[in-house]
């Protein structure tokens, strides 16, 4: 029964510029590898020496997020092309205006719509990473640090719990944070901790409170 880290990457320069995400490749900023390093230095002083391995999506914030990481643990990352984010098709590399006058129209059942020509619904993104997620691990036999995506963060979590596909989650995945999927004393699958970023705190590298979207 082994336990699962999800880290979403630090921030990186889609996050500062306007542009899209998604398949968008980018690199963290100045603020992000900051951001980075705090994150690897609390899992180098709260895992300890423990057997662990660490993987990465395929994306360049992801990979520099996992390598500053395995620089703590002494751990080399592999990279799963797996868990990299959903695809976003065309809009991959534009700006958010941009991207907009190439959309898709919204339609139902929203788990089969494409926001964007050549992009993955929301069913083929979630079928990719469960499918990947559910043989991993199976064979998985130490402790698995997962650098990856928000919205991959999202399907995983949804996996571990048993959340329909039709009915995903809605919850924040905030840049280095750590969601913890384990067991409980019934060996039980358990989400021990949600999206924490606490360790940002100290050096004001964490996001505010951000309540636009209930406005």
């Amino acid at each position: 029964m082994k336990s699962i880290l999800l880290v979403r990457h630090a921030e990186s320069e889609h996050h500062v510029q306007a542009i899209t995400g998604g398949w968008t490749d980018t690199v963290l900023t100045e603020r992000g590898q900051g951001q980075a390093l705090l994150l690897a230095r609390r899992l180098k002083r709260e895992l300890g020496d423990i057997p662990l391995e660490i993987g990465t999506s395929n994306l360049r914030r992801a990979v520099q997020t996992a390598d500053l990481i395995g620089d703590a643990l002494a751990a080399q990352p592999k990279i799963y092309a797996e868990i990299t984010d959903l695809n976003n098709g065309i809009a991959a590399g534009l700006t958010h205006h941009q991207a907009r006058q190439i959309a898709i129209p919204f339609s139902e059942p929203s788990v089969d719509w494409q926001p964007y020509p050549g992009a993955e619904s929301w069913r083929q993104f979630y079928l990719r990473v469960a499918g990947f997620i559910a043989d991993f691990h199976a064979k998985q036999s130490v402790t698995a640090i997962l650098v990856t995506h928000a919205a991959t963060v999202h399907v995983i979590v949804d996996w571990w719990l048993g959340v329909p596909l039709e009915s995903p989650t809605h919850f924040g995945a905030s840049p280095a944070s750590i969601t913890v999927l384990t067991y409980n004393r019934w060996q039980e699958r358990s989400l021990e901790r949600l999206n924490d970023t606490s360790h940002l705190y100290s050096d004001g590298l964490s996001e505010a409170i951000d309540l636009s979207s209930t406005l």
